[in-house]
C-alpha cells in the first residue's frame, strides 16, 4: 500500500475579488466579482495531492468563527482527512486576493488561527515510516522545526515548501529532504539576487543542495520548473522542465501550491524524484484553467503508475 501525504500547514477563507486590472495606488476600481473560497497553503496543497491519488492527512488550525466549520467540510470534500484539524478561539486565518483579467493575483494574508498552531499539535500527528510530510512558511517556525525533526525520527521524507521565506534555522533547512521554492525565494535563501532564466535556476538548486536539501525544485513560472537531486548514487543529476499549456490562462492563485501537492502524491505513491517532478508540472498546469485554488483542482487527474 503507497504511504500517506501528511500535510502540516496554514488553511485560509480566501476572499478573491476580480478586476480588469490592479488599481494605482490611491485609486479605486470596481470589481467584476467577489467570492468566498478554500485557500491557505496547507490546505491548498492537501486538496491538490488527494485529487492527484494519494491518501491525504492535513494538520492544522481554524477558528471559532463561522468560516471554520466550512472550510473544515470543504477540505474534506476533497478527499482528506481532517482528523488534525483543530478548532480554537479566535478568528480562522484569511487571505484576500486581487485577480487581474490576465489571471495575474496579489495576496495579503491575515494568519489568524494559522499562528496558533503548535509542536504539541505536529506531535500528536502521529507521523509514519514512509509518509511524505508538506510544509510551508505560513505556520510558525517552531512548528516547522517541531514538523521536520518528528519526520526525520520517523524516517518520514520531508518537503518543504519555503513560502513565504522566513528565518529558518540552518540545521532545520539541512534536515529537509526537498526543498520547493520559486525563483525569487531562492534568490531570499542564497541571499543573492533572483535567478534569470533556466541555467541560472539550475545553478540556484545545485547551491541550495548544500544548505542540506538534497533535492530541490525551483518553480519559473510560465518558463516552467528547475529540478536538482544530489542523492543520485553516483553523480548529481538535474534539468530544465518546460511549463505544460493544457488551455487558455483563467487565475494562477493555485498553481504553485497543485504542484507541491501532486508532488508529494507521486512520492507517496513510488515514483522516483524525475517522475514526481513531472506530475507537478502537469497538476500547476491544470490548475490555472478556472478560477481559484483549491477551487480548480477538480481538472487535477490521478497519477498513473
Amino acid at each position: 500500500m503507497s504511504a500517506s501525504v501528511v500535510v502540516i500547514g496554514s488553511i485560509n477563507q480566501d476572499v478573491t475579488v476580480t478586476v480588469d486590472r490592479f488599481p494605482e495606488p490611491g485609486e479605486t476600481l470596481y470589481s467584476r466579482s467577489l467570492n468566498y473560497r478554500l485557500g491557505g497553503k496547507g490546505a491548498n496543497q492537501a486538496a491538490a495531492a488527494a485529487h492527484a491519488g494519494a491518501r491525504v492527512r492535513f494538520v492544522g488550525r481554524v477558528g471559532s468563527d463561522a468560516a471554520g466549520p466550512a472550510l473544515r467540510e470543504e477540505l474534506a470534500g476533497h478527499g482528506v482527512d481532517v482528523s488534525g484539524l483543530l478548532v480554537d478561539e479566535g478568528t480562522t486565518g484569511s487571505a484576500f486576493i486581487t485577480v487581474s483579467a490576465t489571471g495575474e493575483n496579489t495576496i495579503l494574508i491575515d494568519a489568524g488561527a494559522n499562528g496558533r498552531v503548535a509542536s504539541e499539535q505536529v506531535d500528536a500527528a502521529a507521523l509514519q515510516a514512509g509518509d511524505v510530510v508538506v510544509l510551508q512558511g505560513e505556520i510558525p517556525a517552531v512548528a516547522n522545526a517541531a514538523a521536520i525533526a518528528s519526520a526525520r525520527r520517523a524516517g518520514a521524507t520531508t518537503i518543504l515548501n519555503l513560502a513565504p521565506v522566513y528565518g529558518i534555522a540552518a540545521e532545520d533547512l539541512a534536515a529537509v529532504d526537498i526543498l520547493v521554492v520559486n525563483e525569487t525565494e531562492a534568490g531570499l535563501v542564497l541571499g543573492r539576487p533572483a535567478p534569470r532564466g533556466a541555467a541560472e535556476a539550475l545553478d540556484a538548486a545545485a547551491q541550495l543542495t548544500e544548505r542540506g536539501p538534497r533535492r530541490v525544485l525551483i518553480t519559473l513560472g510560465g518558463a516552467g520548473a528547475v529540478w536538482y537531486d544530489a542523492a543520485v548514487a553516483g553523480s548529481p543529476q538535474g534539468a530544465h522542465v518546460n511549463a505544460i499549456s493544457a488551455g487558455p490562462v483563467v487565475d494562477t492563485t493555485g498553481a504553485g501550491d497543485a504542484s507541491v501537492g501532486a508532488l508529494a502524491a507521486a512520492l507517496a505513491l513510488g515514483l522516483d524524484f524525475e517522475r514526481a517532478v513531472s506530475e507537478a508540472m502537469r497538476a500547476g498546469s491544470a490548475a490555472v484553467l478556472s478560477a481559484g485554488a483549491a477551487a480548480s483542482y477538480g481538472a487535477i487527474e490521478p497519477i498513473r503508475i
